[in-house]
């Protein structure tokens, strides 16, 4: 009898102890981390968990010096606007790989995407380019897994209202290159301190290894020049980072990605 009681108690010591522990489960939950993968100029894909978003993908060759690459997959594409740099050639009248096979977005309104929820902003991209369809540039915020991204495409200076739209942004995926072909310096510098990202990601310049001549594409300048003197630059040795909402740094970070090595000239 005295044997039994004794299993008995043990076993009920063991059940408070579980009882007492953590949930582990839903620790593993909340540390799952956005992973953000950069193809090139200003195309990215975000994944998290299950699901992926593709963002900006460009078309092969026109204007940029190299192709995008076949097989990129994902859940869904989000457009900023309908330039062959970012639309992937379609308003152009060419068919993507990608046509009819991925759900694609270019529209302000929201969405959700697995655990994402996307808004799209009504924006105006940057004079004097865009005029054959009258300026539309969507900027889009995601959030997935308490983790902000906005990617504003080929935007112009920001209005008040894109700015109250945005609210507080964790990553901000911007154009930046040394030749300020979309924001001017004024323009970019208001832009990141108005913003005040946790982390800035430049993005739409022109990458030396892929594009050989000085002059192409033309007005377009490299992201190497506008880092010197900056604090706190992350030169990244490959294309994919992983954030977490715990992980960011007090000071503004800089990250440079390496474009995608898959892409041929």
């Amino acid at each position: 009898m005295y044997k039994n009681l004794g299993i008995k108690f043990f076993a009920i010591l063991q059940l408070l102890v579980l009882l007492s522990l953590p949930d582990t489960t839903m620790a593993q939950e909340d540390s799952v981390e956005v992973c953000i993968e950069y193809i090139a100029h200003a195309s990215f894909r975000i994944s998290y968990k299950n699901t992926t978003l593709l963002l900006d993908p460009y078309a092969d060759k026109i204007w940029l010096g190299y192709n995008f690459p076949k097989g990129v997959v994902a859940d869904a594409i989000f457009s900023t606007h309908p330039h062959y740099d970012h639309d992937g050639g379609q308003f152009r009248g060419y068919t993507p790989y990608w046509k009819d096979e991925i759900p694609f977005y270019q529209d302000t309104g929201d969405y959700s995407i697995g655990d994402f929820e996307i808004t799209g902003f009504k924006g105006k991209h940057c004079d004097p380019y865009g005029k054959e369809f009258d300026q539309k540039n969507t900027i889009w915020k995601i959030t997935v897994g308490d983790v902000t991204i906005a990617h504003l495409g080929d935007n112009g200076p920001l209005t008040e209202q894109n700015y109250t739209d945005l609210g507080a942004v964790d990553i901000l995926l911007i154009a930046i290159d040394s030749q300020y072909h979309i924001l001017k310096k004024d323009e970019l510098k208001t832009v990141l301190a108005t913003i005040g990202a946790k982390v800035i990601v430049p993005m739409h310049y022109r990458i030396p290894e892929l594009e050989t001549l000085a002059d192409k594409p033309e007005d377009l300048g490299e992201i190497e020049p506008w880092l010197q003197g900056k604090q706190h630059v992350l030169r990244l040795a490959g294309n994919t980072y992983r954030f977490s909402k715990d992980a960011f740094d007090t000071n503004t970070q800089i990250i440079v990605f390496k474009h995608d090595e898959r892409i041929t000239k």
